[in-house]
């Protein structure tokens, strides 16, 4: 077959050509390599952080991506900086970019649990492809990260708005895209969301307080991201932990639910405890101990052996905290899912647990205890864990509405040991441990009470 020659065609009819490649091919579906030295070293250094096997969030775009690591910087550590993201956003990136850099290592060696895409606007803005070739761009991206990453769920975003308004022809084009993006996702390993309106103010204006150049966020239209991806991060991420599940099939639990509930339902509560099967205790071993200390408050027990962090949302999203508004909710949930959970889960649980009883219950204070020790020693693989997931939770302290507290040091022994007359199986607590915690705490929850 001979080969056609444009050595005939018009320089202009070339230039057209060209950015199509060949006879009717897609350049958006195309893998295609940048040779610009920033952009083959912020490559060769993605890899080399992909190498090491540790990104358990992925984000995938462009310079909107790119700049989280600049004018979101602040934002991504607030809501990222102790999940363990990879930010693969290259500035000027199209998606036949994007396609090449997948093919070209900086996914290999990971499987993380979740992809957010965001990737276009520099097709259409650079004139390159069409909205239609555009999607079918973002299409074969999604294609290559089934191959690669088969495990893995992607969040995949509307492109951003751009322009001052509807009126706006690149506005135009990236609505385009966006309209043809719902049909990419099978709700299964691809979700489509679009969280454009919360950029936009009466309906298309976009506001320079949020984008400056019409394009690229502020530090505001950061924040307005994470908090609108908030959601998605804990349900495609860290599903395990924080996606509500009940055990109403145990005769015990439906049972103890049904009571707590109805308890709940009386109004009187002005402190609740929420755990495990270690605050369960404080109705056998502690109960000598709650009856001098957290009886006078009309304390509510939630406490459940061998929850998770996953059932107490649920517990609360089904009538537990119904009716009413105690000053204090004490939270101590999270060694049940030691064995089944990485700390970032883990503490993405607590996370999810503190929102939830912010929105139930506005005006209680919430004092959020590390959680207990667990293993023989302090050289123990348990321990670290634990201690590991402790000083996340430190972090979720905001010194108005949470507090975080931890009193771990007295129930261990000088050299870091467990103490059989406190926690005999490692575990549980005694009489004896169980005062030393209401003691510890208790003037903190006074000074919470006020």
């Amino acid at each position: 077959m001979k080969t056609r020659s444009f050595r005939w065609m018009p320089l202009a009819l070339l230039v057209v050509l060209g950015s199509t490649l060949a006879w009717g091919q897609n350049i958006a579906v195309t893998p295609t390599e940048k040779k610009d030295d920033w952009w083959q070293k912020r490559h060769q250094d993605k890899v080399a952080q992909a190498a090491k096997g540790e990104a358990e969030i992925v984000f995938l775009g462009d310079s909107i991506t790119h700049f989280w690591e600049g004018a979101g910087k602040d934002v991504f550590q607030k809501y990222y900086g102790d999940r363990k993201v990879l930010n693969l956003g290259f500035s000027a990136d199209r998606t036949e970019h994007v396609l090449w850099r997948l093919e070209n290592g900086e996914v290999d060696n990971i499987q993380p649990k979740m992809v957010m895409l965001m990737i276009g606007t520099n097709n259409v803005g650079h004139n390159s492809t069409t909205p239609a070739e555009t999607v079918e761009g973002i299409r074969a991206i999604l294609v290559k990260l089934g191959e690669k990453l088969p495990k893995t769920k992607v969040l995949l975003l509307a492109v951003f708005p751009r322009g001052a308004d509807g009126n706006d022809g690149l506005r135009q084009k990236v609505n385009e895209i966006n309209a043809g993006l719902p049909a990419l996702a099978d709700n299964e390993r691809v979700f489509f969301l679009d969280i454009n309106a919360g950029f936009l103010k009466d309906g298309d204006v976009l506001p320079k307080e949020i984008m400056p150049d019409l394009l690229h966020p502020n530090a505001a239209g950061y924040e307005i991201w994470a908090k609108a991806v908030e959601p998605w991060v804990w349900k495609l991420a860290y599903a395990d932990t924080t996606t509500p599940a009940s055990k109403m099939g145990d005769n015990w639990w439906k049972n103890r639910h049904e009571k707590k509930t109805a308890q709940a339902a009386l109004g009187e509560a002005q402190m609740i405890l929420l755990g495990d099967s270690i605050t369960h205790g404080w109705e056998s071993n502690g109960a000598e101990i709650f009856a001098k200390y957290y009886a006078p408050r009309k304390a509510l027990n939630l406490g459940y052996g061998g929850d998770r962090t996953q059932h107490v949302l649920w517990r609360l999203e089904n009538g537990e905290v119904d009716n009413i508004q105690p000053k204090v909710a004490m939270v101590m949930i999270g060694t049940n899912n030691m064995g089944a959970n990485s700390v970032q889960e883990i503490v993405e649980g607590n996370k999810a647990i503190v929102a939830k009883l912010q929105e139930k219950l506005p005006q209680t204070k919430i004092l959020l205890l590390g959680i207990f020790p667990r293993g023989d020693n302090a050289q123990s693989d348990l321990r670290k864990k634990v201690a590991e997931v402790n000083a996340r939770l430190e972090k979720l302290s905001d010194g108005e509405k949470v507090f975080y507290f931890t009193f771990n040091d007295k129930l261990l022994a000088e050299n870091g040991d467990m103490v059989p007359e406190l926690m005999p199986d490692k575990v549980h607590l005694t009489k004896a441990g169980y005062t030393i915690w209401a003691e510890s705490c208790e003037e903190m929850v006074q000074k919470l009470e006020q």
